[in-house]
């Protein structure tokens, strides 16, 4: 009986197998959908919108070939609308019903460009001949062809979708025969060590006589006896480990509990912000080595690439200084990561058109005596990549203000908001002027000035400046004044805004008597004047980039300064 179990097992496990196997590439096909196209136009871009791409459940593959060199990048639908602007393109589309493909062109006739490299892309390549590429999906990702921005896209595309299904029968078919062949194998091994059994010695070796034993009853049940009872216990234990196994290959092949149709189908992750964590890392990933480059060279057209800006005017300073001079050092480095802090921008209205973007980004330095720097970024249009604006140590002593999640990002501070407790283009003259007159100065009210220790500290220096003049018959005037027009910030989580402003010190030192010279005895000074010092006066100017947390209007609290940095701009002599 064990034999034809065995026999029957051995050809169902073969059945099981092969029909997997012939099943296999027809059930592949009929899981998946692709859609060819051939593009005509000779344009420079080929855009596949979001519609085109969730068409269709599944793993979303592009395949591009018919020139040399493939641009490849994925990114939001608006952004790649926004980068291609009024330049001529096709669009692939399906058909609403029968899903055929659809090509269109739409021409404007703006001036091409080169796409790689933009910070517009959530991920992008380039590659030889032939693209095959799986697409980073979000809700609502689009995808952009090209070649290098001049020359026509790929004329060849294929979109592919990949749909994973609930059950994978020819998996379940395979793993299931094997599954029987080794209940195959089992059985015909107790078969034979039954056979064994039965062909061994039958001769009863007779036993020594024991003693009488007393056994105590035990009451049983009756069991069944007769040749059915026994053909019938036989069946069932026979039966039971074919079904056990067969039950377990179908577990084998569909471990998964069943999902409903809502489940299976993809739910693409939504993005608010302007960036994704990735974008974000290769943003500033990029930013830093650029500026690192540029410091290593004093490469200023590297430097513009990235930095504008108070920023890149100190840094400017700084190469000519080092040019003249090997004892003066490099700036810091800018740090890359780990990113404390990041506040994107919030994702504009796309009825108001383009809005430059702002993010604020926080990181931090694995030196112990370095401050966390403050990276304060702008994409002033859709095709500039982001440039370093701001770049900020915060103060030890700080309240960092509470600013919201990064996959939540901020709305931006308008310049000339109303919304907040001080126009914001105001504050280098009430700050520098409450620097100037201490806690007597009329805007002094306005601010915390209990832990700021950049205020604390240039107060110090100025009275020490105006003593020194003095000693050598000169008067010294401090002036204080907005450095740069374009003011940056992201509103915080108690509605108040974080604000990064460039404020310019100006010193004018001029002699009382006539004849009578003004020296200076910083090296740094002495390199841009050129000269030790000047007979008719000095005008020299320091630029700080300043981030303030101003309070919402009406609020009870003052405004307080979160970090600064300085750096010298000019040194003249007065005509």
């Amino acid at each position: 009986m064990r034999f034809v179990i065995a026999t029957v097992l051995l050809a169902a496990s073969a059945i099981s197998v092969l029909l997997g196997f012939a099943i296999r590439e027809p059930f592949a096909q009929q899981s998946g959908h692709k859609v060819d196209f051939q593009v005509t136009s000779a344009y420079s871009y080929v855009v596949i919108p979001n519609s085109t791409l969730k068409a269709f459940d599944g793993e979303i593959s592009i395949q591009a070939s018919g020139i040399d060199e493939i641009f490849y990048a994925d990114a939001r639908e608006q952004d790649i609308q926004d980068w291609i602007g009024v330049s001529n393109y096709v669009r692939l589309n399906l058909k609403p019903k029968t899903f055929d493909p659809d090509i269109t062109t739409v021409t404007s006739g703006g001036l091409d460009s080169d796409p790689a490299g933009s910070d517009m892309w959530r991920s992008q390549l380039t590659v030889r001949n032939k693209l095959i590429n799986v697409v980073n999906m979000f809700d609502d990702t689009a995808v952009l062809l090209a070649s290098n921005g001049f020359s026509r896209a790929p004329d060849k595309i294929s979109i592919i979708w990949d749909a994973k299904p609930l059950i994978n029968w020819p998996q379940v078919l395979i793993y299931g025969g094997l599954c029987l062949l080794l209940a195959a194998i089992i059985m015909n091994y107790l078969a034979f060590r039954n056979i064994r059994k039965l062909r061994g010695p039958r001769r009863r070796i007779p036993k020594s006589p024991t003693g009488p034993r007393y056994r105590r009853k035990i009451r049983k049940e009756v069991p069944v006896r007769g040749r059915r009872a026994v053909g019938k216990s036989n069946r069932r234990r026979f039966m039971a480990a074919p079904v056990g196994i067969i039950s377990l290959a179908l577990l084998a092949g569909c471990s998964a509990p069943a999902a409903t149709p809502e489940e299976i189908k993809p739910k693409y992750e939504s993005v608010n912000v302007v960036v994704t964590d990735s974008q974000l890392q290769r943003i500033v990933g990029d930013i830093a080595s650029t500026v690192k480059d540029a410091d290593n060279a004093r490469d200023e057209k590297v430097l513009v690439t990235r930095v504008d800006g108070t920023a890149l005017q100190i840094r400017k300073v700084q190469y000519v200084l080092q040019s003249k001079s090997k004892k003066i050092p490099k700036l810091p480095d800018i740090v890359a990561n780990p990113i404390t802090v990041a506040l994107p921008m919030e994702l504009p209205d796309p009825a108001l058109g383009w809005q430059p973007r702002t993010i604020m980004v926080v990181t931090k330095s694995e030196s112990t005596t370095s401050a966390p720097q403050m990276l304060v970024l702008q994409q002033q249009t859709p095709r500039d990549n982001y440039k370093l604006w701001y770049l900020i140590d915060l103060l030890p002593a700080a309240n960092f203000p509470k600013v919201a999640a990064q996959a939540a990002g901020a709305l931006s501070v308008e310049a000339d908001t109303e919304y907040l407790v001080t126009p914001l283009k105001s504050l280098p003259f009430k700050y520098g002027n409450t620097i100037n007159k201490g806690a007597l100065g009329k805007y002094a009210n306005e601010f915390d000035l209990t832990s700021d220790e950049f205020y604390a500290a240039l107060s110090e220096s100025q009275i020490a400046q105006k003593a020194d003049v003095e000693k050598v018959s000169a008067t010294i005037q401090f002036q204080h004044a907005l450095g740069n027009p374009n003011i940056l910030g992201m509103l915080t989580v108690e509605s108040g805004g974080l604000v990064a402003i460039a404020m310019n010190d100006t010193s004018v030192i001029r002699p009382k008597v006539r004849g009578a010279a003004v020296s200076v005895t910083q090296l740094d000074q002495k390199l841009l004047l050129n000269a030790p010092g000047s007979a008719t006066g000095l005008k020299i100017v320091y630029s700080n980039m300043l981030l303030f947390y101003v309070p919402v209007a009406g609020s009870a609290e003052k405004i307080r300064l979160v970090g600064a940095s300085q750096g010298l701009l000019s040194v003249r002599s007065i005509n």
